[in-house]
């Protein structure tokens, strides 16, 4: 079961996963939460990948789905901290347009300054 935990930076909102994103229950209730705080933070919203250990078809979906929201704002979806597998399995499937990468969280709050 995933959890997360949120924070709010100067006006960012950041959402860090903590788990898999294993079937499509997960995914459900990853793109619940994110399209929730995309709400509430008029878009200006960080994903940190540190803890998001795992996304399989159904949670690469909702990704795509959570970047298409933020694209209604304007923004992309900016991740940081992505594992070697996320990233690979984003480039594999040709959806590195829709987000936008950063290794640092601080880094992903300071690019909407």
């Amino acid at each position: 079961m995933m959890t997360f935990d949120q924070q709010s930076i100067g006006a960012v909102t950041v959402l860090r996963p903590i788990g898999p994103v294993a079937n499509a229950e997960d995914a459900v209730q990853f793109q619940e939460q994110s399209t929730n705080l995309i709400r509430s933070s008029l878009g200006r919203f960080v994903l940190d990948a540190t803890e998001l250990s795992y996304v399989d078809s159904a949670g690469l979906e909702a990704l795509v789905d959570i970047a298409d929201k933020l694209n209604a704002f304007g923004q992309a979806l900016k991740i940081c901290a992505m594992g070697e597998t996320l990233a690979e399995t984003i480039r594999v499937t040709q959806t590195t347009g829709s987000f936008e990468p950063f290794d640092q969280v601080q880094d992903a709050v300071r690019s909407y300054r």
